[in-house]
């Protein structure tokens, strides 16, 4: 029932880079309420996030990722 409430974002990220570059905006994402999973392409640059949105906004992820040195270039909600 939970899974209902969860929704899906891809977030665009210009300097995902490297291994370590997912290690870290993972780590980032997973750190805050409300994330559920994290998966990172570095060929795309995208980050895909299931989240649930009583608890974050995608606006707050993106202020997070900014604040570790990896801002938002774009966005699209999934679901």
């Amino acid at each position: 029932m939970a899974q209902a409430m969860e929704q899906e974002a891809s977030l665009m990220l210009q300097r995902l880079n490297c291994n370590g570059c997912v290690k870290k905006v993972t780590t980032v994402l997973q750190g805050l309420p409300g994330v559920v999973v994290v998966s990172a392409d570095i060929a795309s640059k995208v980050v895909h996030v299931r989240y649930e949105p009583q608890q974050i906004s995608v606006e707050q992820m993106k202020t997070a990722l900014a604040e570790a040195h990896y801002p938002v270039v774009g966005e699209q909600a999934v679901g």
